[in-house]
């Protein structure tokens, strides 16, 4: 829940006071979690299908486009010394701390100030990088990424990599059997081999 809200009702025991906008579809208000839980069998659907503040920045360099949710970074990631927010972790609480304040914790406008942040649900790439959705065969429209070009599996130096942004996906390993070409395949793997990146 989020954007504290007084004019309206809680949409479910008509309760006014402060209440919680949703912060899927921003249409719906609530007194307190437990209303808010109560509603949402019936309320996913209409929730999901609401436009969203993220629906501007799918489109990716190359035409893609990310099918996911665009999603902050609210967990720590050891592995790679980050924090909330995917920053380094000895300054992630300075930086939750200005979303909450600065920022009032309004992902929309924080997203504009920190897009590396967050994350796209459908493909684990932060949303700094838009040249791209990774996603492997799980798309409407085939993945772009060098190892489905080429036909293959994602490999395990990869695959298996721990990231912030890919923490907690279920992301599919490949190949999108859409996306292979045999000229492409030949070009990604030449230039993979060439700057030594895994294959």
């Amino acid at each position: 829940m989020s954007d504290t809200v007084s004019w309206q009702s809680c949409s479910v025991c008509k309760k006014t006071g402060d209440l919680f906008r949703c912060s899927g579809c921003k249409t719906r208000c609530y007194c307190g979690r437990e209303c808010q839980t109560s509603d949402w069998k019936s309320h996913k659907r209409a929730c999901a299908a609401a436009p969203k503040w993220y629906d501007k920045h799918r489109k990716c360099q190359d035409g893609s486009k990310h099918e996911g949710r665009l999603e902050l970074v609210t967990w720590d990631c050891p592995e790679e010394e980050l924090g909330w927010g995917a920053c380094f972790a000895n300054e992630s609480e300075d930086l939750k701390k200005q979303f909450e304040t600065e920022y009032g914790g309004d992902e929309e406008k924080f997203f504009g100030y920190w897009p590396k942040g967050f994350r796209w649900t459908c493909c684990g790439t932060d949303a700094e990088m838009d040249y791209g959705c990774d996603h492997h065969g799980s798309g409407s429209r085939p993945c772009t990424c060098d190892f489905c070009k080429m036909g293959k599996p994602l490999p395990d130096s990869v695959y298996l990599d721990k990231t912030a942004t890919r923490h907690g996906l279920k992301l599919r390993r490949g190949p999108d059997q859409r996306s292979y070409n045999s000229f492409t395949a030949g070009i990604a793997g030449v230039a993979r081999t060439s700057l030594g990146m895994d294959m």
